[in-house]
């Protein structure tokens, strides 16, 4: 696969989304706190829609077929996450579309102004899950 295509699939463009909002704050107090999940502020993020993938499948399995791709981390609770690393993460177990994104195992806080688009599977297997920490 060609770096352009990496490139354009991780770019800052697509549908443009508002992020998390100050009213958002006691919703992800709360899912933290009944979860035990770490949670993890992101910048600079892209809600990828995963195009060829089997949504059923996914969906047995408690999972969307949407990634999250941040090019900077704010903070991570538990430290697993550098400040400023790029990261992919799995399949989301939810998004509700006004900034808080979960996977399995962390509650995403997505701030300031991200995008959407859609990407293949193919794709999206090319970029990397952790990388470029400046």
């Amino acid at each position: 696969m060609h770096r352009l295509h990496i490139a354009e699939a991780i770019a800052l463009d697509g549908e443009p989304l508002s992020g998390a909002s100050e009213a958002e704050a006691e919703l992800i107090k709360t899912r933290v706190a009944e979860t035990g999940k770490a949670y993890c502020a992101a910048v600079a993020w892209v809600i990828i829609d995963v195009l060829d993938v089997d949504a059923d499948q996914l969906a047995a399995i408690g999972r969307l077929p949407i990634v999250l791709f941040t090019h900077s981390v704010l903070l991570h609770s538990s430290g697993d996450y550098e400040n400023n690393e790029r990261i992919k993460t799995g399949y989301a177990t939810s998004y509700d579309g006004r900034g808080i994104f979960e996977t399995s195992d962390t509650i995403f806080v997505l701030v300031g102004q991200g995008f959407r688009k859609s990407v293949s599977i193919e794709l999206l297997n090319q970029v990397p899950s952790r990388s470029w920490a400046p």
